[in-house]
């Protein structure tokens, strides 16, 4: 099975709304088989403090775009063309804001502290979406690797505070060797992101890794007061395992025990986590200060991103949308020729009209001879 370890980094804005802004790795064209995305449109909503995507969908064997998604001042500029290929007069104009899925990273970096980022750059945020006619947001949890984006993918938190310090630490030192060891926390709650109000999974699967075996804790929705303290166990033979017992993804909350219970039964056990995946490491520079004054800086390991299957969009480098769009046009069949030939103004007898004829009896062919 193909594995592939990348380096994770994350970009921090200074601005008045910092989730407003679109993240570095966001940027650009994201395109599927179904749809071309952006995110960095430069259209803000100073009202409501989000960013306005745009978003073209690739109907009829991809050859025609439908820009169903977009600014109100971008249309007003860019006369969106209506035919029998749209679905609406106008587009959809969405809100979107940004929240870090590994917030210690953020919380946690000062002026000294620098995000390390070796080969690939990567991280993981909440889109918090807010759809026309909608006044609560909906969450959508992504993560990007590189030049793909994700929706399916897991998270395992590393707190580093808890390691003891050493000037050995270079982000890959664990109390395990296994760098897949321990809890990963499902986010994979959205199939998609599309422009109408979704739908978030009912159920999430989590796991459970250690040197032998893969554990895997079946999460479902629940009406539950969320509790971040609360742990869940399992057992398999003599070795007793601690995982949460809730989880918040896409600001629902999901547990996998019912009522006050902690104990996980009839867990399902695998020898590895199934199909095709890949694990990506936040790590974060620190510095701390000797007791001869003198300044030393390590990396410690925070957070760890595996991403499961296929990519859900892959970015399209070196294109704006407005080439994109000229594109498709050229695809188009060009318009048929009229059926008569245009002869000018129209050449009619208003005497019909202004003088009807006093037998109404009259075949209709029999006017205006």
């Amino acid at each position: 099975m193909f594995r592939k370890i990348l380096a994770v980094t994350a970009a921090f804005f200074v601005s008045h709304n910092l989730s407003a802004q679109v993240p570095s790795l966001l940027k650009g064209v994201w395109k599927n088989s179904a749809r071309y995305t952006v995110f960095d449109t430069n259209y803000y909503s100073e009202k409501n403090g989000g960013a306005v995507p745009q978003c073209a969908l690739r109907l009829y064997y991809q050859l025609y775009l439908d820009r169903v998604a977009e600014s109100a001042d971008y249309s007003e500029k860019n006369k969106r063309p209506v035919n029998a290929a749209t679905q609406k007069d106008e587009a959809e104009e969405v809100l979107i804001e940004f929240i870090p899925l590994t917030d210690e990273a953020l919380e946690s970096a000062s002026a000294e502290q620098k995000y390390s980022a070796e080969n690939v750059p990567s991280g993981a945020w909440n889109l918090k979406i807010t759809y026309p006619g909608y006044k609560e947001p909906y969450y959508i949890p992504v993560a990007v690797i590189g030049d793909k984006l994700y929706l399916n993918f897991k998270i395992k938190a590393d707190d580093s505070d808890k390691i003891p310090y050493s000037t050995l630490l270079d982000g890959t030192v664990m109390q395990s060797g296994n760098l897949m060891a321990g809890f990963w926390q499902d986010y994979g709650a959205a199939e998609k992101i599309p422009v109408s109000r979704p739908r978030t999974k009912t159920e999430l699967l989590s796991y459970y890794v250690t040197d032998n075996a893969v554990y895997h804790i079946r999460y479902w929705q629940t009406d539950m007061d969320y509790d971040a303290e609360t742990q869940a166990v399992f057992s398999d033979g003599e070795e007793t395992f601690y995982v949460p017992k809730h989880l918040k993804v896409s600001e629902k909350t999901y547990t996998c025990v019912t009522g006050k219970r902690t104990r996980i039964r009839n867990i399902e056990k695998s020898a590895k986590i199934p199909g095709e995946y890949s694990h990506n490491t936040v790590l974060v520079k620190k510095s701390v200060e000797e007791q001869n004054g003198k300044n030393t800086s390590y990396t410690v390991r925070i957070a760890t991103i595996c991403v499961l299957g296929e990519p859900y969009l892959v970015l399209q480098k070196d294109m704006s949308m407005e080439q994109i769009l000229e594109e498709s046009k050229k695809l188009h069949a060009p318009a048929p020729k009229p059926l008569f030939p245009p002869h000018g103004i129209l050449d009619f007898d208003w005497s019909i009209v202004e003088r009807p004829p006093k037998n109404w009896n009259k075949r209709m062919l029999d006017l205006g001879k």
